[in-house]
């Protein structure tokens, strides 16, 4: 037992550590940071065959990884929103699969060098007879390679 209560003590330490380091790179990253235009993504859906168990925060700099992610959705007087690669990435998030209808906004992108701060806001509705994978996707333009940036999600 007293084996068991030292384990968790030091896991608590590690993970609250890991936590003041998040806390302090994200207060670096607001500091300059200076909202962005973003474009919102419509007209795609999250494919079916993605690991949607858990929440995923994705950055995606060309098409192939896209393609990987999303497919364009069949919409009555809608085309999907054109991205230009080679100008801009994508930042996404992808919620857990939910028979809950589920908004996913974006509320406001800021970057600063190095850093990108993405806030979203998710609405949950009442259950419902079908399952959906909610996400929010922007397209932002390129300044660097966005592989290289540190992207903070932030849910409001």
């Amino acid at each position: 037992m007293r084996k068991f209560i030292t384990i968790m003590a030091i896991i608590a330490v590690a993970l609250s550590c890991v936590q003041c380091t998040t806390s302090k790179e994200l207060r670096q990253a607001k500091k300059g940071a200076k909202a962005v235009p973003y474009t919102l993504l419509e007209n795609y859906y999250v494919r079916n065959d993605i690991d949607s168990s858990k929440p995923q925060r994705l950055i995606i700099d060309n098409e192939q990884d896209f393609n990987a992610f999303f497919g364009p959705a069949a919409i009555m007087g809608g085309m999907p929103t054109d991205i230009n690669w080679k100008k801009q990435f994508v930042i996404a998030i992808l919620l857990p699969e939910t028979n809950k209808p589920t908004m996913v906004t974006p509320m406001e992108v800021k970057q600063s060098p190095g850093n990108v701060i993405f806030k979203y806001q998710v609405n949950r509705g009442s259950k419902t007879s079908y399952t959906l994978i909610p996400f929010a996707a922007v397209a932002l333009n390129r300044s660097s390679d966005p592989q290289q940036l540190k992207v903070f999600f932030i849910e409001k």
